[in-house]
């Protein structure tokens, strides 16, 4: 099933991707962009950027989107949530080296977290990642990048479980979507991680292990 047809059985309209894309001025800056060194040198031009978009391997065929980091943090998911989410992986015979991994709002950059003109520009950007990386499988972690990267206010609770298709506004490639209780949630719900639990031995399923 697709995301419109989850969301429709669920009786709730949700806002397409597609309608966001063409309501929104393009910048010219990103039609340039063709790598993932183009992007970040973007980033580093507009924003003062200091670190790496992706972290891992930008080649996996699975890419795992998280929301935005706190301050501190020196890797995307660290500290205790990282600790859970290596321990996530492990669990399915992955780890760092062999997926990749981005942030919504790119490490660094959180305190543009609020700022519209910022948030209008780093939608197209990390459609654009998506499609540079184009990635088999798309893993979404956290409500706030379910809302920003989905264009939806449905919950983490309220999707995961399924798979459904995803794909940006200028890829016809699909790429299949599953959500996943990011570590904070877990660590703050215990009772979740069964739940987790289920959606990892799943996306290890797709995955052929």
């Amino acid at each position: 099933m697709n995301l419109n047809e989850f969301k429709s059985n669920e009786s709730i309209n949700v806002i397409d991707v597609n309608v966001i894309q063409n309501s929104q001025t393009k910048k010219p800056s990103v039609n340039d962009i063709k790598s993932l060194d183009d992007l970040e040198k973007q980033l580093r031009d507009n924003f003062s950027f200091k670190n790496s978009i992706v972290e891992g391997a930008p080649s996996s065929n699975i890419l795992f989107f998280y929301g935005k980091c706190a301050h501190h943090d020196e890797k995307i998911l660290d500290g205790l949530t990282g600790d859970l989410f290596d321990k996530m992986l492990s669990s399915i015979k992955l780890d760092r080296n062999l997926i990749s991994l981005s942030s919504y709002i790119p490490r660094g950059l959180e305190h543009l977290s609020d700022d519209e003109n910022f948030l209008n520009t780093i939608q197209l950007f990390n459609y654009k990642l998506i499609e540079l990386i184009n990635p088999k499988y798309l893993i979404i972690m956290s409500n706030f990048c379910i809302k920003m990267l989905l264009a939806t206010d449905l919950s983490s609770m309220s999707l995961r479980g399924k798979w459904f298709d995803f794909n940006t506004p200028n890829d016809v490639t699909p790429k299949r979507c599953r959500v996943l209780y990011e570590p904070e949630i877990l660590i703050n719900n215990p009772d979740l991680k069964k739940d987790a639990w289920e959606d990892l031995k799943e996306i290890k399923r797709q995955l052929g292990g």
